[in-house]
């Protein structure tokens, strides 16, 4: 549980009304229950590079990741599968879709934001540029776009369809969506009705899955390398922490 050490925290999730509807446009839910899992570890995760749209391999972590994915979800009736069009994103699901013979559905809304100048580069690059940016980044996190990228408000409005529709295809059924951290932040933001304010600063190992539930009140719970709680893992925006 290494995730929560002194500098995170697991915020439960807001008591308040129920809401019974689809992003709160109407028609309500029977029971859908949808897993939020990231993408198994990359060769430039290993690396410390930043990926945004860039594809690279799963390392062998990644694989590993991807198998245990399948070993956590295998019993479960999952009727669809989503992924966004990167491969890191599709292989991860692959092991289980092949298991459960559930065909892979890639969606672009489910593509990383995209970081321009800055993919491919390492975190710790010694001529400043990635430093400074994400410190611009770091004064308006929603809105801040990096030279050639997306802001997190991009990302917001083109998950937001797919949510929708999400909920009304599956309603009463269980689904995987394997996506990435940055663009999981807004799914579950919409999944949840948190607002992008707070979703921004979700975070997600690449070993964790959120397990969404909504019938009426929308609830999450998390499994990370089978611990399981109830809640989201934020965390505050410490200056270690980059896009």
């Amino acid at each position: 549980m290494r995730w929560l050490s002194s500098s995170r925290c697991l915020l439960p999730w807001p008591k308040g009304p129920s809401k019974g509807y689809i992003l709160g446009q109407g028609g309500f839910l029977q029971l859908i229950t949808i897993y939020v899992a990231r993408h198994g570890e990359t060769t430039w995760n290993a690396e410390g590079k930043i990926q945004g749209r860039s594809d690279p391999e799963l390392s062998p972590k990644g694989v590993a990741q991807s198998l245990a994915l399948c070993e956590r979800l295998k019993d479960r009736p999952i009727s669809a599968i989503y992924t966004s069009t990167l491969r890191r994103s599709f292989l991860t699901a692959r092991p289980l879709a092949e298991l459960l013979n559930v065909p892979i559905q890639k969606v672009p809304e489910l593509d990383e934001i995209a970081f321009g100048i800055l993919e491919g580069r390492s975190l710790w690059d010694g001529d400043g540029l990635v430093r400074a940016e994400i410190d611009r980044y770091k004064e308006d996190r929603l809105r801040y776009r990096i030279p050639g990228g997306e802001t997190y408000l991009d990302v917001s409005n083109r998950v937001r369809p797919f949510v929708e529709i999400l909920l009304q295809r599956h309603d009463g059924q269980e689904v995987l969506v394997v996506g990435h951290r940055g663009v999981n932040r807004m799914l579950l933001g919409w999944l949840l009705e948190l607002g992008p304010e707070r979703a921004v600063r979700i975070e997600q190992t690449n070993d964790c899955i959120y397990i969404v539930r909504r019938n009426g009140e929308p609830k999450v719970f998390y499994n990370i390398d089978g611990a399981s709680g109830e809640g989201l893992l934020y965390v505050e925006p410490l200056e270690s922490h980059g896009p």
